[in-house]
């Protein structure tokens, strides 16, 4: 029943909520500057009244919870924008250093180190027995062979600290997702939602290692049963009771209260690249670098991954890859230009192929159609020609048949005048080597190889002037960095002659083939296909710029968005304090009349 004992619990609820909502307030005060603290209010409630005859009457206030003001939506969006954020800036920061290997400036780079290449041959056919000339010559292709193998070795460099980074990158996952994981326990320990006790300490906390590990590898959060809290603030929703972050698209992490984390391979790839792989319940670990596709570990695969078996290839494998075609072309180009040069013998260089497989199930892009030995005098006339046919079914065992048979060459009838009288071929798949010698030396006859459209020469690089297959390996034949005098600018051996010093700085004009591979292969200018090459490195940059401009500008609407609603105002939090205050100052100056009202019934007793 009611009484003055009553009056007094009831102001000593009041003292006792008012003191608490200072305290809360104080909180707020004090954690004002952490972006990942949610503000937090007092959820208070009449007590049930006493009903006294025809009279109801209050008993004062009951703390029912305090309750942060999150927005699970709208952090959900804001984490979102981040992880956009986070994989537009790292590839941004990491195109920006490739761009800086192609500079577009007259005089600098690769570009002009062809020009220059190409100036010494048309310098050479001015003058084709200079052998200071010939010096120049093998210095300018020096200087433009390293610069290209020193481009792609940048480009390998910035591909390998891609991975390395990467290696730091999933540490940090796999930490936080263990913190993660702990805080779900202390969650589910402290919280009990019948009597609305809420971990809002460690539910900031816990968002905003989520928030880091989304900025890192992007991730989807499921939270089931979310409340709304329109009794604290009408845009908090907040409060699950299943937590799930996946990544990739569906490949759970964290299932609660449980971790599953990423585990690093290099050894399975053979340019020792990071491969990633998510370790399960059954500790079988399954490869998932194909479909991390976000924030800054997303971006770092994006960049580097090489394709290694069936995965996409990154953007600076697809660099190489392309300096890789360029440089392929240029020295099959190149070497089918100088086999034209006559010389006292023909070898290839060594081959991946049998004697007795198809060309076409090589990997060699030999095309269909033919090829001429041509044989000379000393005097630079033509002794014999033979025309050696490739077909659907041509083996490097038959190439060999066909210039060793003894075919009228030259339709005259006479058995003495043929290539075979002069020459014989050999291969044998030990040293694996396409050799053409001569059957009397003495005699100084001269060989040569006229391509008519086979790529033939230029494929098994019979008489190079450039060795390799790639950037990475071109360089000029060792023959002539140490003797540049024994260069050969003519096409017969006569002097005066400069015919394949005119072609080889005529082929900068010409359409070449360039190809990773033969089944795809494109006919460009060289001009063009470096100028393609390098535009691709240009246009990536700065479509990655553009790119980062806008998630930067989605991120920071995102970001104020979140903050409206869950960050605390100094100005919003002293009203409150002085309005709590007061409440606090009243409770307890009804106490001290109820006090003395004790103090008269007791003296009336008296």
């Amino acid at each position: 029943m009611g009484g003055i004992l009553t009056s007094l619990n009831t102001s000593y609820t009041g003292l006792q909520a008012h003191q608490l909502m200072v305290d809360v307030t104080g909180n707020n005060i004090s954690n004002a500057s952490d972006e990942f603290y949610s503000r937090q209010r007092v959820v208070a409630y009449p007590e049930k009244p006493l009903v006294l005859g025809n009279n109801v009457v209050g008993r004062g206030v009951d703390v029912q919870s305090i309750q942060r003001i999150h927005n699970e939506f709208v952090f959900d969006r804001y984490a979102k924008a981040a992880q956009d954020f986070n994989f537009a800036d790292t590839e941004f920061n990491h195109l920006r250093e490739a761009s800086s290997l192609f500079p577009d400036v007259d005089g600098v780079g690769l570009y002009n180190d062809l020009k220059e290449y190409f100036n010494a041959w048309k310098d050479l056919s001015k003058s084709s027995n200079d052998s200071a000339q010939k010096q120049v010559l093998a210095e300018k292709t020096r200087i433009f062979t390293r610069h290209l193998q020193d481009v792609r070795e940048k480009l390998s460099t910035l591909q390998r600290k891609a991975s390395e980074d990467l290696e730091v990158r999933i540490k940090e996952v796999n930490d936080i997702g263990a913190q993660i994981v702990n805080l779900n326990k202390e969650i589910k320990k402290l919280e009990d939602n019948q009597a609305y006790k809420r971990a809002n300490t460690l539910r900031d906390r816990r968002d905003q290692l989520e928030f880091n590990l989304r900025e890192l590898i992007g991730a989807n959060v499921y939270k089931s049963k979310l409340q709304s809290q329109g009794k604290v603030d009408r845009d908090s929703v907040d409060f699950e009771e299943e937590y799930v972050l996946n990544i990739g698209n569906g490949l759970n992490i964290i299932d609660g209260t449980s971790f599953h984390p990423i585990v690093l391979d290099k050894e399975k790839n053979s340019n020792y690249l990071n491969r990633l792989y998510l370790q399960g319940y059954d500790f079988k670990q399954v490869e998932i670098t194909d479909k991390i596709t976000q924030g800054k570990i997303g971006a770092l695969i994006d960049l580097y991954n090489d394709g290694h078996n069936g995965t996409k290839v990154g953007k600076f494998q697809h660099y190489i890859d392309l300096l890789d075609s360029f440089a392929k072309g240029f020295i099959e180009a190149s070497n089918a230009i100088y086999a034209q040069s006559a010389t006292q013998r023909i070898e290839s260089s060594p081959l991946q192929i049998e004697d007795d497989v198809a060309f076409r199930d090589s990997e060699y892009n030999i095309k269909n159609g033919s090829f001429d030995i041509i044989v000379y005098s000393t005097d630079g006339d033509i002794v014999a020609k033979k025309t050696i046919e490739v077909n659907e079914i041509t083996t490097m065992g038959s190439v060999v048949k066909q210039i060793n048979a003894n075919t009228d060459d030259n339709r005259d009838n006479n058995a003495q005048n043929d290539v075979n009288n002069f020459f014989k071929a050999y291969y044998d798949n030990e040293t694996k080597k396409l050799l053409v010698q001569p059957l009397k030396e003495a005699e100084g006859f001269f060989i040569a190889i006229k391509d008519n459209g086979t790529n033939f020469p230029g494929a098994t690089g019979i008489n190079k002037f450039l060795e390799g297959d790639s950037a990475e390996n071109i360089s000029l034949n060792y023959l002539y960095q140490k003797d540049a005098t024994a260069i050969r600018s003519w096409l017969a051996p006569v002097s005066g002659n400069f015919e394949i010093a005119n072609m080889m700085q005529q082929m900068q004009y010409d359409k070449i083939e360039f190809y990773k591979n033969k089944s795809n292969v494109n006919k460009m200018k060289l001009s063009e296909f470096y100028q393609f090459a390098a535009g691709k490195v240009a246009t990536d940059t700065q479509g990655a710029q553009v790119t980062l401009d806008t998630k930067k500008a989605v991120l920071e609407t995102a970001k104020k968005e979140h903050l409206a609603i869950s960050q605390v105002s100094i100005d919003e939090e002293m009203v409150n304090l002085i309005k709590f205050q007061g409440g606090y100052a009243a409770n307890a100056k009804v106490i001290t009349a109820i006090d003395r009202m004790i103090d008269t019934l007791l003296s009336i007793k008296q």
